[in-house]
């Protein structure tokens, strides 16, 4: 893991805004933040009577194709239809693991495991920078800017 700097106020860069400094930067980045958030609270005022009109449109179609028994609707402006999503969860590791390993010809090729960032950077942490075997790292760095 690459050793933390200490913020350091960079000279302004060459060029046409060679007078902009970083303070500069940093408090219109703030500006534009605020008019965002300002413009999306209207929206969000002005889009909450369609949003819930929506939410009746479809409790409406759900009751008519429920009622009716049926999957779907379709019609010349479109079509309303049911999806069946399947969504996992794993209760038990060990169990899992004993079912993959017991039916590794089929699941082998597709089986994924993962170890939380944190414990990759504790194993690290303790073994000179190195990740667990198997597994390789690669940094992104990211600015984030905050208020004061």
């Amino acid at each position: 893991m690459p050793p933390r700097k200490k913020p350091v106020e960079a000279p302004p860069p060459i060029g046409d805004n060679s007078q902009v400094t970083d303070n500069d930067l940093i408090a219109e980045n703030h500006k534009i933040e605020d008019l965002i958030k300002a413009a999306q609270a209207k929206f969000d005022e002005w889009a909450k009577p369609h949003k819930a009109r929506i939410n009746e449109i479809e409790a409406l179609l759900r009751a008519r194709l429920t009622e009716r028994g049926a999957d779907s609707t379709k019609t010349d402006a479109g079509t309303a239809y049911f999806s069946d999503l399947l969504q996992t969860k794993i209760d038990s590791v060990p169990l899992l693991f004993d079912f993959v390993a017991d039916n590794w010809d089929d699941l082998g090729a597709d089986t994924k495991i993962s170890l939380p960032v944190g414990k990759v950077r504790e194993y690290m942490y303790a073994h000179d920078a190195q990740p667990p075997p198997g597994m390789s790292i690669s940094y992104f760095r990211r600015l984030n800017i905050r208020r004061s």
